[in-house]
Formats: C-alpha cells, structure tokens, sequence
C-alpha cells in the first residue's frame, strides 16, 4: 500500500494522521509535484515522503494501490488518476461543506471512503448518500519518558475551533486569585485572524502571557511537553465532529495526561464521560475550579487509557 498526502497544510490532524498511519504499518508516502524527485524529504514524527509528478503516480497506481490520507481543493484535479475502489480518509465535515467540495464529492461516490469517527460516516449518508467505512485514528506507540505530572499544558492550535481565548481567560482568573497559580501553558500553531481579531481586538486577551512557541513535528518534542503533565487541555469543538476522538486526546491519554475536554465534543453516543476518562467543562470558571481543586483525579489516567487500546490493534 502506497500513502498519498493531497494537501497544502504542513500542521495539523490531517499531517498527524499520515505520520502514524504511515510508521505503524511501514507504508511509504507520497506527494504530487511538478516534477519527480529521487530523494526523499522529511514530512514530520521521523516520516520522509518523495516528489512525483502525476504521471508517474498515474502510472504507479497500476501497479500497487493507494491510499488518500486527505485530499483538499488545491488538488482535486488529480482525483481522476486514482481508479475506483481507491482508499479515502474523510476527517471532517468542513472537507465536503460547500460547493467548492462538489469536484470531491462525486469522486467519493466511486471511492472506498474511510472515517476515522463514526459520527461523520453518518454525516456522510445523511447529508451526501456516501457510505463510509468508520475506522478509529491509527495510533503509533513513540518512545515516551516519565516525569513527575506537574504541568497543565494547551497541544491543539491556537483557533477559533479550538477555543483558546477560553484557556487565557482561565489563566487569567488563576493568577487573580494567586500570582503563584499553576497555569495552562498554551503551545501550537497560531491562526495569525484569530489572534489578531478574537483574542486581541474582540476580546483585549494577551496570548504571550502563556504562549510557548510552535513545536516541531517530532514525538520527541511532544514527549518533553506531555511528560509532565497532569492535565491537557483541549477545546476543541467542530459541528458535526463529535463521537469520537482526536490526535492531542490519544497523544495525552498515552502520556498519561488527564483530559479536560469542552462540553461541545460531548454527544449522546460519546466515548468520554465526564469524571470517568475525562473532565468536561463549559467555560473559564469550571478549568479554574478543575486546576484549583484538591480532588484526586488520578483514576481517570487508567480508564481514558482504555480508550486509546481500539487505536493500537486497528488495522488499515
């Protein structure tokens, strides 16, 4: 099986998904280009992936299939080299909302199209009649360290889905009550709008009290901010995205983070039950009440990792 990446963005679930899909099963990747390459470059989490221009990956499909870990607009034009029956990963509904989606939505329809959370298979043939095949996200198992579980960290990107102005607003909220407060240490790629006009002009929120930087696409990186934490935060909330999981959950559970999660994800068939393998809040008040509390959360560790066992043993 050859990976396929049809996409611009280098951060990102979309990148995530490839990365582990790729080192657990020992797929290779690929790219289109302009032209071909015989080198190979580096993708991210210690992938590498190679440049072919689309002939020679017209004429590759041939020979050994592919699979479509993503596919945007920038490259629909190339959905016509891939035969019929050829594996396609939908992550969210955003990919088929629109007109601009049309051009991938009729290529769906002779696709073997592939979910990685069942609420979207049932988006898929409620709103687009495509059948889907629902697949928990491929989980590779990186090196980690242990540390002592001090630290309260943000891993998603710094977004309008991803509700940070809620997690500065808490920080804020902490430091008022004690200067000395334990808080949220935000890491990832910023939406430079967001910043600028939710947090900044909306809202008069200052992001650099708490910003720790980007962090490379490495699981050693991402182990020296997650080994010491004891809670992860993460608000992340799509419409019609809930039911399932996502990468910064699994890569938290792994590393025996405790999940704080936004009530939004939370739906009437989710795997997350507030005070079982997560902790659920609405606003900056309940993260403040969470972080301030004396209440030992540590059983959760035990059971959200039971979450992340169907990510080990699937198979693509």
């Amino acid at each position: 099986m050859n990976l396929i990446y049809l996409a611009k963005p280098i951060y990102g679930g979309w990148v995530t998904f490839t990365a582990h899909l790729a080192l657990k099963y020992k797929y290779p990747l690929y790219k289109i280009s302009n032209r071909s390459e015989k080198f190979k470059r580096k993708f991210g989490y210690s992938v590498n992936y190679q440049n072919q221009d689309a002939d020679v990956i017209s004429n590759l499909q041939h020979k050994e299939k592919f699979f479509i870990t993503c596919c945007d607009k920038n490259y629909y034009k190339f959905l016509h080299l891939f035969q019929d029956g050829t594996h396609i990963v939908i992550h969210d509904p955003t990919e088929v909302t629109g007109k601009k989606a049309l051009p991938l939505l009729d290529h769906l329809k002779r696709f073997n199209v592939i979910t990685i959370r069942p609420g979207m298979s049932k988006y898929l043939f409620d709103n687009h009649d495509i059948l889907a095949t629902y697949k928990p996200h491929p989980f590779f198992k990186y090196k980690i360290k242990e540390a002592p579980k001090l630290d309260v960290v943000a891993i998603s990107r710094v977004d309008f889905d991803k509700h940070t102005d809620i997690i500065i607003k808490a920080n804020n909220l902490l430091l008022d009550n004690d200067e000395n407060s334990t808080v949220v240490d935000i890491y990832g790629a910023k939406n430079d709008l967001y910043c600028y006009h939710k947090l900044t002009i909306e809202q008069e929120l200052n992001l650099q009290d708490y910003y720790k930087g980007n962090f490379k696409k490495d699981f050693n990186e991402l182990n020296n901010i997650l080994a010491p934490a004891k809670y992860s935060v993460d608000l992340s909330a799509i419409k019609n995205d809930g039911g399932g999981t996502q990468y910064t959950f699994l890569e938290a559970i792994y590393q025996g983070a405790i999940l704080i999660l936004n009530k939004k994800w939370i739906t009437e068939d989710s795997i997350f039950i507030d005070k079982v393998n997560c902790l659920v809040v609405e606003n900056e008040n309940d993260i403040y009440n969470i972080l301030r509390s004396d209440v030992d959360y540590s059983p959760i560790r035990h059971e959200a990792y039971k979450l992340l066992i169907p990510h080990l043993i699937v198979q693509y």
